[in-house]
């Protein structure tokens, strides 16, 4: 059975959250076997411009202290997008970083854009007993690091249906080319009867792939790569991924993706999620919408799957959050992601990492 720390949010003079943030990541046992000048990556989302839901860098701040403690040379990074944006290539990434906060001066360590200038940095990764994919293009500067503690949000995802540990490692370790791979099998279709000819899909495309054809948008899928923000900005459910076997393949690329990336590190990686301002879309939207549920709390394991089904199973006990765009989806008392995005089995992800060997029995621990 693996362990799995939880702490929720409440705090008082003498235990604040900072006490409590520490206690979980300690509890892992992570920490104590890091070794003197071993590089350490805190694999993380820097959020992107105009979305103010991503996590606070003070949790970032408090893991590189804790990594110098034992004598570890931190760093801060994440892999390019392939859609535009403000995380684009490296350089623009590293000023995102910096404007929200992660960043040398304030966190202690600096950040660093796993897959170069331009995403195309990356080594290719066995993936054990893989279904879709037998190699993953993961980036060279998060697989040189000695070790790796990822640092994840609990949020919902407009393909994955969910982000948190899976998430972060699959597309959060892929470069560019490995983003690209994942992606191909989930190219949207258009609800033309929904549509409104807003444009809104039109503005975002990083391919230019999206034309209005009498006031209706329309997709080139010889351009399309699959990316998903039209499906983010769409404010009318007209642009909606495919619910057949495509969307079910990226869903496993994906699952594979975080496989191969588990299989690499071994013992050598800890995983930490924060549920908390649980927001409908990911970090990776260029903006924010009120959350879907109550926080939850703060979560550690050694073990990533069975991280990502514990927090979804209390995220499935939260309040619905009356405030939030989403509040006549959201009901409590099951998965909430489930409920946001009806038309997701994102259920599968799971089945299909058993299928690969994962292990997703976990002990909860929780901790004051």
């Amino acid at each position: 059975m693996n362990n799995v720390y939880f702490s929720d949010l409440h705090a008082e003079h003498g235990n604040n959250l900072e006490d409590k943030f520490r206690r979980i990541v300690k509890a892992t046992g992570f920490i104590d076997t890091i070794e003197k000048d071993e590089l350490v990556a805190i694999k993380l989302h820097v959020g992107e411009r105009g979305n103010l839901g991503y996590l606070n860098h003070n949790y970032a701040r408090l893991l590189v202290e804790e990594i110098r403690s034992a004598g570890g040379k931190p760093y801060l990074t994440d892999t390019n997008t392939l859609y535009s944006g403000g995380r684009h290539n490296g350089v623009d990434h590293t000023i995102t970083a910096g404007q929200h906060g992660f960043s040398l001066a304030t966190t202690g360590a600096p950040f660093i854009p796993a897959d170069g200038i331009r995403g195309t940095t990356y080594r290719e990764v066995p993936v054990p007993g893989g279904k879709q994919l037998e190699k993953a293009k993961l980036a060279e500067g998060i697989l040189q690091a000695d070790r790796v503690i990822f640092l994840n949000h609990l949020k919902g995802h407009e393909q994955a249906g969910f982000g948190g540990s899976v998430k972060n490692m699959a597309m959060g370790c892929a470069s560019v080319p490995g983003k690209m791979e994942q992606h191909s099998n989930s190219k949207p279709v258009v609800d033309s009867g929904a549509c409104i000819g807003c444009r809104n899909c039109y503005r975002v495309c990083p391919a230019d792939a999206i034309a209005m054809v009498e006031k209706k948008a329309a997709i080139d899928y010889e351009l399309c790569i699959g990316c998903g923000q039209c499906v983010a900005a769409c404010n009318y459910e007209a642009m909606n991924p495919r619910w057949d076997s495509g969307h079910e393949i990226f869903i496993e690329k994906m699952a594979e993706y975080a496989w191969a990336v588990h299989s690499y590190f071994g013992d050598r990686a800890c995983y930490v999620t924060l549920a908390l301002n649980i927001t409908p879309d990911c970090d990776c939207f260029p903006a924010n919408d009120a959350p879907i549920v109550e926080d939850v709390g703060m979560l550690a394991s050694l073990n990533p799957f069975a991280l990502d089904r514990a927090a979804i199973d209390l995220a499935s006990g939260a309040q619905p959050n009356k405030a939030s765009r989403f509040a006549g989806k959201i009901k409590g008392g099951g998965n909430p992601f489930l409920q946001l995005y009806e038309k997701f089995d994102n259920e599968h992800v799971f089945a299909h990492l058993s299928s690969l060997g994962a292990v997703l029995d976990y002990d909860l621990k929780r901790m004051k």
